[in-house]
């Protein structure tokens, strides 16, 4: 089998851990099944994925982005979703939403052997880091470490699990924490900020989660100059998420509206930087949000046991 996960430009290691992540779960599989693809780590069950893949078995993948279809294409195979909220989206039953499998990274023979650093970690999302901002410097003013999403995969998973908590707009910067029993506290910066692929993990876990909201005044200010701006331009609202051949759980950006936005978060660089200090420490002091230990051994054991039911049936 190939494994198919998103590659985005200059990294993301919650993607690029895709990489060598099957080889210690499921060994051996790039040598059967070569007619199908793994669907791995990520947000990528939309259509167009599907029909460039032909036939997928999806190990752990989730919802997030695109259009979920409404009726899976012929040739897919479950093996196990994210969560409950992809399941529900893709009419599949309960059972099939266990966990992501990122959880598994802890009982990895090459993650048994490090010393804690004690740090409070930052990681945002990969596309918040692209921001014309200094990220270095205003984690160091708050009295933080920064983590670049962007960084070799193996690098971050380390330095988040020597952290004593984790200030994490990155999902797999908080699944990782979890896995290595880290408190983390999920953060959200971005405007475009994805809550749906966030509570359909949390919600596997039986966690529910509070977001520290970053730079609120600034995005409530620019939310209603956009507003003003779309009333005197005579802009409709967005059409509704349901289409008719499935559902698109986040909000389309356009290219011209990314590079508008990174055009004045640059001239409010200074400003929005002093903000985003204040909003670490913030931050900072809460205790964080942990799964149980109990359900969290459980989705590992259930992920075993499903990674090795389809192993031995493939390989027979």
């Amino acid at each position: 089998m190939k494994v198919f996960f998103c590659k985005v430009d200059g990294g993301n290691f919650g993607d690029d851990m895709n990489e060598w992540f099957w080889d210690d779960l499921f060994p051996g599989h790039s040598e059967i099944a070569p007619d199908t693809t793994l669907f791995g780590i990520g947000s990528i069950l939309w259509r167009q994925n599907f029909v460039d893949n032909g036939k997928v078995i999806v190990m752990g993948s989730g919802s997030g982005y695109g259009v979920v279809p409404s009726e899976l294409p012929k040739g897919t195979e479950i093996g196990f979703v994210r969560g409950p909220r992809t399941a529900q989206l893709l009419g599949l039953s309960p059972e099939h939403a266990i966990t992501d499998p990122a959880a598994m990274v802890s009982t990895f023979d090459r993650f048994q052997d490090f010393n804690t650093s004690g740090e409070i970690v930052f990681i945002p999302h990969v596309g918040t880091a692209k921001l014309p901002l200094n990220w270095e410097r205003v984690a160091a003013r708050a009295g933080v470490a920064y983590v670049s999403p962007a960084d070799d995969s193996e690098h971050v998973i380390l330095k988040l699990a020597r952290a004593k908590l984790v200030l994490a707009e990155s999902l797999h910067g908080a699944i990782i924490a979890d896995a290595f029993r880290v408190p983390f506290v999920p953060v959200c910066i971005s405007p475009t900020f994805n809550t749906h692929k966030w509570q359909d993990w949390a919600e596997s876990l039986d966690m529910d989660i509070e977001f520290e909201e970053f730079l609120a005044g600034l995005k409530q200010t620019r939310k209603r100059l956009v507003q003003i701006k779309k009333t005197l331009l005579g802009v409709k609202p967005s059409a509704p998420r349901d289409e008719a051949s499935g559902t698109r759980v986040a909000q389309v950006v356009t290219q011209e509206e990314k590079a508008q936005g990174r055009k004045w978060i640059a001239r409010l660089a200074p400003a929005i930087e002093v903000m985003l200090v204040r909003d670490l420490r913030r931050a900072a002091m809460f205790p964080g949000f942990l799964s149980g230990d109990k359900i969290l051994r459980t989705r590992q054991e259930q992920i075993t046991a499903r990674v090795n039911e389809i192993r031995d049936r493939l390989a027979a």
